[in-house]
C-alpha cells in the first residue's frame, strides 16, 4: 500500500471479485476529470467472458477513499457542471425533444420514480442519498423517506434543507433491522469496496418480501462503446467497480436475494454523451458546459436510443429489482 500526504494511498486488486479470475488490463492512465482526484489510474476487466466485470486495480483504500471525494459535487463546489443561460435553455428544449422525439416519456417517469410506479408507498431507505432530491421526490409521492450518509456536508443538507432524517454513518452502523418495504441504491454499489456485504446489509434492513432498486453504470453499454476511456460511466478512482447486468444479478444472488430481475435503461443516455467528450478535448477538472456538448447529447440520445430498439443490453445504465428471501413459516 502506498501511503503520502499528496496522493491518494491505494492497495492493489487483481483478480475479479465476482469470479475469482485474473484480469486483464483494459485502460491505463486515466485521471479525474471531473473533480480532480490526485493520481493515474488503471482499469481491469475479467478475463471470463461470461462475467464481465471491470474494476480498478490499484485502487483507493478504504482508510484512503475519502480523498477522491474532497472536491465532489455533494461538497456544493461552484464549478459544477457550470453553463450559461443560453446553454441551460437549448439543453432545456433539445432534451425535452429528445424524449418525446424518442418516445422516453413513460420511461422516463419510471426511472425518476426508481421504478416504484406499481409499489405501494411504505417506509422506503435511500443508501448514500446525496443531496436528497430523490428522496424528496419519492417523499411527494406518499412514501415514508429515511436516508444514509457518510458525507456529513450532504447529510446536514438533507437535514435542514430537505427536511428529511438521516442516518450519518456506514450503512452497518444502522442498528435495526426488517424496518423498510423498499431499499434503494442510486449510483451507489460502484463506489464500495465490498458491494456483496453492502448488499447484504441492505438484505438486513429490509422487511420480509422487501425490495431492493439499484441503478449503476452498464459497463457493456453503447457509451461506453462508444467513448471507450472518456466514457463518462468509468469516473477514476470513486468508481472501484463496474457492472453488466449478468454480473449485478449474480452480486444479488450471491447477497442471498431472490428472483433478481435486470434489465438496463436508456434514459440517461443524453447526460453521458454530453459528459463524455474525447480525451483530446477534456481538461481536468473542467466542468462548463458549452453548446457543443449539448448537441453531443442530444446526437448521442438519439444514435443510443437507435441502438437500444435491437440491443436491450445497451444502455446506459443497469437496473436491478431483487426480493429478500421470506422466512418459511
Amino acid at each position: 500500500m502506498t501511503m503520502s500526504a499528496e496522493r491518494i494511498g491505494t492497495e492493489t486488486n487483481s483478480t475479479c471479485y465476482s469470479c475469482g479470475k485474473q484480469g486483464e488490463v483494459l485502460y491505463r492512465g486515466l485521471t479525474d476529470r471531473l473533480f480532480g482526484a490526485p493520481g493515474e489510474w488503471t482499469l481491469r476487466k475479467c478475463t471470463d467472458a461470461q462475467c464481465g466485470l471491470i474494476w480498478l486495480d490499484p485502487r483507493p483504500a478504504v482508510d484512503e477513499i475519502g480523498k477522491a471525494y474532497r472536491n465532489y459535487y455533494t461538497h456544493g463546489h461552484a464549478n459544477h457542471a457550470r453553463q450559461s443561460r443560453g446553454v441551460r435553455i437549448v439543453r432545456a428544449i433539445l432534451h425535452t425533444i429528445s424524449i418525446y422525439l424518442l418516445g422516453l416519456r413513460r420511461e422516463r417517469r419510471r426511472y425518476k420514480r426508481i421504478y416504484l410506479d406499481k409499489t405501494p408507498p411504505g417506509r422506503l431507505l435511500e443508501v448514500g442519498c446525496g443531496n436528497g432530491k430523490r428522496l424528496a421526490r419519492m417523499r411527494a409521492l406518499g412514501w415514508e423517506v429515511m436516508g444514509q450518509e457518510i458525507d456529513p456536508v450532504a447529510a446536514e443538507h438533507v437535514r435542514n434543507v430537505k427536511g428529511i432524517p438521516v442516518h450519518l454513518g456506514p450503512l452497518e452502523t444502522m442498528g435495526a433491522s426488517a424496518e423498510y418495504d423498499v431499499v434503494i441504491l442510486s449510483h451507489v454499489i460502484e463506489h464500495v469496496h465490498d458491494p456483496a456485504a453492502m448488499l447484504m446489509t441492505c438484505q438486513r434492513l429490509l422487511k420480509h418480501n422487501g425490495l431492493l432498486v439499484v441503478l449503476t453504470p452498464n459497463a457493456a453499454s453503447y457509451g461506453h462503446s462508444q467513448f471507450g476511456a472518456a466514457w463518462r460511466g468509468l469516473e477514476p478512482p470513486r468508481h472501484l467497480h463496474l457492472f453488466t447486468s449478468q454480473t449485478l444479478s449474480k452480486l444479488a444472488q450471491k447477497a442471498g436475494f431472490s428472483d433478481p430481475r435486470c434489465w438496463t435503461t436508456p434514459v440517461g443516455a443524453y447526460g453521458i454523451g454530453q459528459s463524455s467528450p474525447p480525451l483530446v478535448e477534456a481538461a481536468i477538472g473542467q466542468q462548463s458546459i458549452t453548446i457543443r456538448d449539448v448537441m453531443r447529447g442530444f446526437r448521442f440520445q438519439v444514435a443510443a436510443s437507435l441502438v437500444f430498439l435491437f440491443d436491450k443490453n445497451s444502455g446506459e445504465e443497469c437496473v436491478l429489482m431483487a426480493s429478500k428471501k421470506t422466512t418459511p413459516p
